[in-house]
């Protein structure tokens, strides 16, 4: 607010109503000081200029450092803001007193007092709407993010679904199936209750903004299941994660969508089989890391939607972000375990209530 570009049309307002209460409530009748309306005038314009541009200069200073919470920042410029006051009103009251009236002890007192006054009520009346302003604009930063959150989290979930849907999916698993039914019964069976899993899964995803590592984990089992049925040889899988990580969350279909972008982007074949490795790390990152063998039309044209959707959803949710570790040989996604602590439940909670 104190950086408002009309701020100096402000002060001017806030100056003239600052005198026009003097006169109603008669201040210079009961505390009667010699000088004109028109130098009146000029000394509350001084304050309400002091006052409001050393606010903006503090607040300014303030906003430099990172804080937590709002309160707390609120909090750290309305303190400083009151020492602030209380020095420019003694330099103020002093000058008045020096410059425009006989300089001595009484003379001194009174224009001290009611500068004070005057003072700590227009600092005080200013924070007021500051504080407003800075909740309104901290509120519509909140919504603004939440959108933001809910656009990502939909395209990333239309997206898992396409993947699943599309006609080549439908058409490459039912073409496994085909091929299976004739020579292993028991086999086709599990097959159709993995390709049922992994709709199922997808299919309620959307119904949730974090999972728990376990059903992604589950789900990714019954995915990987089909692509090896596919790929055969050519495709490995090794998940090595703790037990007692099962329990963290993720993001939804997120190891899904880096699974795919891997088959999609490398050559998978018997003489160059593609290796996908999960696990974790310090109990804080979950890896997903595969051997580089990038095919030359997806390195012309690949735009890393998949990846950049993941960075986007994790943003929301904490301070760690998705780390991407690419070097000639492997390509590596760190992904952010999230424990559900009071920050991501409120996160969640943001989400719900404008959903």
């Amino acid at each position: 607010m104190f950086s408002h570009p009309y701020r100096y049309l402000f002060i001017v307002l806030l100056a003239g109503y600052s005198l026009v209460n003097t006169w109603l409530v008669e201040t210079l009748v009961h505390y009667p000081i010699e000088v004109s309306n028109e130098i009146l005038l000029a000394i509350f314009l001084v304050l309400c200029f002091a006052i409001w541009e050393g606010n903006r200069l503090l607040e300014n200073y303030i906003s430099t450092k990172k804080f937590e919470h709002l309160w707390v920042k609120i909090l750290s410029i309305f303190g400083g803001s009151l020492v602030m006051t209380a020095i420019l009103t003694m330099i103020l009251g002093l000058s008045v007193a020096y410059f425009i009236l006989p300089f001595n002890l009484p003379s001194l007192l009174l224009p001290m007092k009611l500068l004070t006054m005057f003072a700590f009520r227009i600092n005080l009346f200013l924070n007021v709407l500051n504080i407003i302003f800075l909740y309104v604009k901290q509120l519509e930063k909140t919504q603004s993010e939440v959108e933001q959150f809910k656009k990502i989290s939909v395209q990333a979930q239309l997206q898992a679904v396409r993947n699943q849907i599309n006609p080549h999916f439908l058409f490459n698993n039912l073409s496994v199936l085909s091929a299976m039914i004739p020579t292993d019964t028991d086999a086709s069976i599990e097959f159709v209750r993995q390709f049922s899993k992994v709709y199922r899964y997808v299919l309620k995803s959307h119904e949730k903004e974090l999972v728990e590592l376990g059903d992604e984990l589950d789900f990714i089992e019954s995915y990987f299941y089909l692509m090896q049925k596919r790929f055969g040889a050519s495709l490995s899988v090794n998940i090595d994660v703790s037990e007692n990580l099962r329990n963290d969350y993720i993001v939804p279909v997120a190891l899904q969508m880096l699974v795919e972008n891997a088959v999609k982007h490398n050559i998978v074949s018997k003489s160059r089989p593609l290796t996908i490795d999960i696990f974790n790390e310090d109990n804080k990152y979950l890896i997903v890391q595969n051997n580089l063998q990038v095919k030359d039309v997806i390195r012309e044209h690949s735009t890393q939607v998949g990846l950049q959707n993941i960075m986007q959803r994790y943003e929301f949710f904490g301070k760690n972000t998705v780390k991407v570790i690419a070097t000639d040989h492997f390509f590596m996604v760190k992904i952010p375990l999230l424990q559900l602590n009071h920050s991501v439940e409120e996160s969640i909670f943001k989400v719900a209530q404008v959903a």
